[in-house]
């Protein structure tokens, strides 16, 4: 899945990067800035600043001039000057430049393109690998690992990181490739994890460790006896004992047996089934707990009345003893609690206060936030090379927070959203929008004008607009088994369809979903990849709440969050693989989802794995060329000799 954020601790190996993006300069306008005001925040004397060597590629020329211009654009892209590091590499003639050279430019260009969000165009820009010297091809493997780890082929990244593990000279720089080779680990998906293998063994005892302390996450008895049977089967490891240590105690220090929850939830009132749903769903975790001296003790309290003095019911929850609050529901009550300067322990809500960027102290925000779900549709659409959408929502309050997070996220991976349409919820014809969305009234009107001029009657059949490769839909199950039959009516059935969970029940229908084939959504690992008791047990004991499924994983996520809450807060690489799916932090403690997908075959959803990256094809003389498939490739850089 591609996130600019996740990448700033993936690229520390190299700089830390900065995504600003200043106003763009002419290289004369930098040389004249940095000869005529060496001013503020860089001394006239510092020599390891752009603006030094853009000083000196001035008054020189030839081999010489290209040294100085490559180390600025290196610098400044150290610094975060994106932009004006392009311009440099842009005023060299790379025909005039030797190979070794050339292959620094690409290399420079392949890190300008990670910091813009294309890691598709910097796995294309990396060199050859036999252009490159031992530290520029150490380089290169950065670039690689980084990339594919925003594309979400998380094992390629891992598979990298190990090769380059032996590379490493110093503690820092070993034990941050271990934290990124964590990060992408734990960002798998359970399902992914658990059928993962490795020809190499160091590769997998990372995969070994990483299933035993995602077991942990849930189950912490046995957990050090486990690690320590670990280290006896891997004792060469190079994983550092630091490392291990840092997140065992993490893990270890979220373990509070004898702890009280109180629960804040709308019992009575028109919410009162979907926090039924989640109540479900919690105490079914807490009876699942497998760790007898660590099952906390629950108290509830209604939160139905909207006139509940929410002050009051925290308040009480303390003098009861909680010594963890999860809920309220109701955004009035958390945007009370977002406003206050910091709460005596931790809190994690069922919903998002309205300000995303509360900083209250232990206030943490857990939801099912619809708009985490357009983001993914429009990461894995541009990841699928799909970079013209059109956008189908409904004229509602929620369609446009979908249409608008896809949108954004879809252009800042570089996309271009070209029409956009909203639907009458209250009506079942959907023809007009789609009609406007596809401009098929233009063609017809082209028609009917054509006809008027030659004073023919013409055989005729309207056509689409051909500059879309891909639509967004926002949209119920039965609003969906509407439109999908209407975008084929219309001929558009020929365009890949990305949608959020909403179009699907959760209940599989073979009949009732035969018009939604082709339809390519994400949703919880519950509905789509998880079998196990909870679930057994939630079909078996709570069968009138089946529309509300969503919600009883949401109960036991938020369960085993409030032990994971301490470890997700304080390491940036870390998950918790949830039913709701795949769980971090971001900065203001709230908690975001990274889902999993499916695509509606023959009426029925049929799991996709986004997370491997597309095979190598073979040439037409059998051989499979390097250069097919750069996410996938196989060659070791850093096993060929410096060529200088």
């Amino acid at each position: 899945m591609i996130n600019l954020p996740r990448i700033c601790l993936l690229l520390a190996p190299l700089v830390l990067l900065s995504c600003a993006a200043p106003v763009k300069k002419s290289l004369d306008q930098v040389i004249n800035d940095a000869v005529e005001n060496q001013s503020t925040e860089i001394a006239q004397d510092d020599t390891d600043t752009p603006e030094y060597y853009i000083r000196l590629a001035s008054q020189t020329d030839g081999e010489v001039r290209y040294q100085h211009l490559l180390k600025a654009a290196e610098l400044l892209i150290q610094r975060g000057d994106v932009r004006l590091a392009q311009d440099q590499l842009q005023t060299l003639d790379q025909n005039q430049l030797e190979g070794n050279k050339q292959s620094q430019i690409k290399l420079l260009a392949a890190r300008i393109a990670l910091v813009n969000n294309n890691p598709v165009q910097a796995l294309e820009l990396l060199p050859d690998p036999f252009t490159l010297n031992y530290y520029q091809a150490l380089d290169a493997a950065y670039i690689r690992a980084d990339a594919n780890f925003m594309l979400g082929y998380y094992m390629q990244a891992v598979e990298t990181r190990v090769r380059i593990e032996h590379r490493l000279e110093a503690d820092d720089e070993r034990e941050a490739n271990h934290q990124s080779i964590w990060l992408a680990l734990s960002s798998l998906p359970n399902i992914n994890l658990n059928q993962a293998t490795s020809d190499n063994e160091e590769t997998t005892a990372w995969i070994e460790l990483a299933r035993i302390m995602r077991q942990g996450q849930t189950r912490l008895d046995s957990l050090q006896e486990r690690i320590i049977d670990w280290g006896t089967r891997y004792p060469d490891h190079p994983v550092t004992n630091r490392f291990i240590d840092t997140i065992l105690d993490a893990y270890l220090r979220n373990d509070q047996g004898g702890e009280s929850v109180a629960l804040l939830l709308p019992l009575e009132g028109k919410f009162s089934n979907a926090a039924k749903a989640i109540q479900s769903g919690f105490i079914t975790a807490h009876y699942a707990n497998q760790s007898p001296d660590n099952i906390p003790k629950l108290r509830f309290y209604d939160t139905s009345d909207s006139q509940t003095d929410i002050e009051s019911v925290y308040q009480r929850a303390l003098q009861d003893g909680a010594s963890t609050i999860i809920g309220p529901m109701d955004k009035a009550f958390i945007n009370k609690l977002a406003q206050r300067p910091g709460l005596d322990v931790p809190v994690l809500t069922l919903n998002y206060a309205e300000n995303p960027l509360s900083t209250t102290d232990n206030l943490y925000q857990f939801g099912l936030l619809p708009e985490d779900e357009a983001v993914q549709a429009a990461e894995l659409a541009f990841k699928d090379n799909r970079n013209r959408a059109a956008v189908f929502t409904p004229d509602s309050s929620w369609g446009k927070r979908l249409q608008d997070a896809f949108k954004k996220r879809f252009e800042e991976l570089g996309g271009k959203v070209v029409s956009i349409r909203q639907y009458d919820t209250k009506k079942d014809d959907y023809s007009k929008p789609i009609k406007a969305m596809f401009d098929i009234d233009d063609s017809n009107r082209r028609h009917r004008d054509l006809e008027r001029l030659i004073h023919m009657k013409l055989k005729f059949q309207p056509y689409r607009r051909q500059d879309i490769d891909m639509i967004f839909l926002a949209a119920t199950s039965r609003s969906a088994r509407g439109i999908m039959p209407a975008f084929k009516f219309h001929r558009a059935g020929d365009l890949p369809v990305y949608a959020t969970s909403h179009v699907f029940t959760g209940i599989a229908n073979r009949t009732a979903d035969q018009d939604l084939n082709g339809i390519i959504f994400c949703d919880l690992p519950w509905i789509l990849t998880s079998q196990n008791e909870m679930k057994d047990t939630f079909e078996s004991q709570w069968p009138t709440q089946k529309a509300f499924t969503r919600l009883f994983a949401m109960g036991i996520d938020a369960y085993y969050l409030v032990r994971n809450l301490n470890y997700l807060n304080e390491n940036d690489f870390a998950r918790f693989p949830g039913e709701t799916g795949n769980l971090y932090l971001d900065e203001q403690k709230r908690v975001h989802r990274e889902l999993v997908w499916a695509q509606f075959k023959r009426g029925l959803p049929v799991y996709l794995d986004t997370h491997v990256a597309p095979a190598i094809t073979p040439s037409e003389d059998g051989t499979t060329p390097d250069e097919t498939t750069p996410a996938n490739r196989t060659m070791d850089a850093l096993t060929i000799e410096n060529n200088g």
